[in-house]
């Protein structure tokens, strides 16, 4: 399968833009592709960041196993 073709999942959600901008730049810095939603509405509507389910983080599918050794490393 493409790298075009493969399935793009969210792999976590994250209450604040920090924190889901930590994990997307050490996930970066790995070279693991990867792009975060719903950031504007968590800066827009703090308050209201359980409705959104907060920023997420969006992998591809093939990538998880890399991800979860990644994230748990630390």
């Amino acid at each position: 399968m493409k790298e075009s073709e493969e399935k793009i999942v969210v792999y976590d959600s994250y209450a604040t833009n920090i924190l889901a901008n930590l994990v997307k730049t050490k996930l970066d810095a790995y070279g693991i592709p990867c792009f975060l939603s719903g950031e504007e509405f968590n800066n827009m509507f703090p308050i209201k960041n359980d409705l959104m389910h907060g920023v997420r983080l969006h992998i591809f599918e093939c990538d998880r196993d890399q991800v979860n050794q990644i994230i748990n490393s630390d």
